[in-house]
């Protein structure tokens, strides 16, 4: 540990007393780490894919698919990052008048379509990844976007995209991606990344182990190993809590329970730390992580998709998360006391809206109770998170 950071942790202390969180962000599971634990392969994998790169040529179209908290996002942005960092590109390239024929340089470039859903989003982020000059978004449309993106990538000049979390609920398809991108210009690759393998055609097996959709190689992410998850947790535990504050039978067990989900391992971990902070305790005893893990709902929505709402639904969503199960009895009644916070500037025809589009979202559940009415004659639904509010909780209070 660096002298820095031993001073750091000890002005955090804050006196004799220990404090158990040194730094609650380690434990985000929305934030990937600069060098993503337990992924080897699958990076080499990725870096065979793009090895034409290494001599000027340009690598086919690829798609990364694999489970939630299978580490996809983490090694496809450190990657492209590392990448874009490493290899020589136009901006950097030294034009001289005795340059002839020399070979291709490439920019990589990452985009997320949680922030880039729509046609001209996704040019721009493109673009805005591939400029030093910052891009204009007022004032200009879809065409001039393409022009100068296609001005950008000459022949002289190859572009990697990077499209992350493709076929979700409010993003577009890989094949979309790959169409809107491919169609500026030939010297474009696309490499998306999403949870199942393309849907647009069927993989055939080349014989050597690896299978192809189309022209686009299909490089399949596993669920992490148990004793890959566990380096995780002890990895990132040890940024954000203080030594010894994650006993290791804590760990397998999360490890174990999240079955090779990073994200839902680390949402329990993050949630526990929370209630163990606020609780004044000095280590994530077993009661803490039951309680974290029991926030996590099974086959819940990622906590990225959730922060990646506009801020309107955000706002209605946190103010649902703080009312208790009898204000959320049924879709009327967590309308009702949602329209009644001070924070919530919406109609109750809005937010009711609003309720159904994150039931259809996934991000909310619709549970029926046959006990009760919603209405003449049909039974109540009860809406319920679809991720852990405990982290929800803390991650929104931390941004805010």
């Amino acid at each position: 540990m660096r002298l820095e950071d031993r001073i750091t942790r000890r002005r955090r202390r804050g006196g004799t007393r220990r404090r158990l969180v040194r730094d609650l962000n380690a434990l985000d599971p929305t934030v990937h780490p600069d060098e993503p634990t337990g992924r080897g392969p699958t990076l080499e994998r990725i870096l065979d894919h793009l090895d034409p790169v290494f001599d000027g040529d340009l690598p086919s179209d690829a798609h990364v698919h694999g489970p939630k908290g299978a580490g996809k996002s983490a090694v496809v942005a450190t990657l492209f990052g590392h990448l874009s960092s490493a290899l020589p590109s136009q901006r950097s390239v030294i034009h001289t008048a005795t340059r002839t024929a020399a070979t291709p340089t490439t920019s990589f470039a990452y985009v997320d379509s949680r922030d880039a859903s729509t046609e001209f989003a996704l040019l721009h982020a493109a673009l805005d990844a591939l400029c030093e000059e910052p891009v204009p978004s007022q004032g200009v449309g879809v065409e001039a976007l393409r022009e100068r993106l296609t001005d950008r990538v000459a022949h002289d000049e190859h572009a990697v995209v990077a499209v992350d979390h493709v076929d979700e609920p409010e993003t577009y398809p890989a094949a979309t991606a790959v169409e809107t991108l491919s169609s500026v210009s030939p010297h474009v690759s696309v490499l998306t990344v999403g949870r199942d393998p393309r849907s647009d055609a069927s993989e055939r097996d080349d014989g050597d182990g690896a299978t192809d959709a189309t022209d686009a190689a299909s490089i399949a992410v596993p669920a992490y190993e148990r004793h890959s998850l566990v380096d995780i947790l002890v990895a990132r535990a040890s940024d954000g809590v203080t030594r010894n504050a994650l006993p290791h039978e804590a760990t397998r067990e999360v490890a174990e329970w999240a079955d090779g989900d990073a994200h839902d391992a680390l949402s329990a971990l993050y949630g526990a730390a929370t209630l163990a902070a606020a609780d004044g305790g000095d280590a994530l005893d077993t009661e803490y992580v039951c309680a974290g893990i029991d926030a996590v709902p099974d086959d819940g929505c990622s906590l990225g998709r959730v922060f990646a709402l506009p801020e309107s639904r955000r706002r209605v969503l946190r103010a649902f998360v703080a009312l208790d199960d009898e204000e959320t009895a049924s879709v009327s009644a967590a309308t009702e006391n949602i329209a009644a916070s001070p924070r919530v500037s919406l109609s109750p025809a809005t937010i009711r809206r609003v309720l159904y589009e994150l039931s259809d979202l996934g991000i909310v559940r619709r549970v029926s109770d046959c006990d009760s009415t919603d209405g003449p004659g049909r039974p109540a639904t009860r809406p319920i998170p679809n991720f852990s509010t405990l982290a929800f909780r803390g991650l929104d209070d931390a941004e805010r």
